[in-house]
């Protein structure tokens, strides 16, 4: 893939690292797209990290991914649910 590219509901991503195997979204991703996720054919496994009590550390989601026939990893902060 591209160093930078668009995927489906999540929008603009860019490599994380020189590897092009990880993925970074630009923008915190809504609750609601990021637990849509598992229902698409590329995506095979989300996992979500709770954030912080004080709200120093924001929540996080690692997906592992197949896009174009390429495996990788994206990774992003989740936002609050869009309407």
């Amino acid at each position: 893939m591209k160093p930078i590219t668009t995927l489906p509901l999540v929008g603009l991503v860019r490599c994380d690292g020189s590897d092009s195997i990880a993925y970074r979204t630009d923008a915190p991703v809504p609750l609601n797209v990021v637990s849509g996720l598992t229902r698409e054919s590329w995506c095979s496994r989300v996992a979500i990290t709770d954030a912080s009590a004080d709200g120093i550390i924001p929540a996080e989601f690692r997906a592992m991914c197949v896009f174009e026939g390429q495996p990788f990893v994206l990774t992003g902060l989740i936002g609050r649910r869009s309407n």
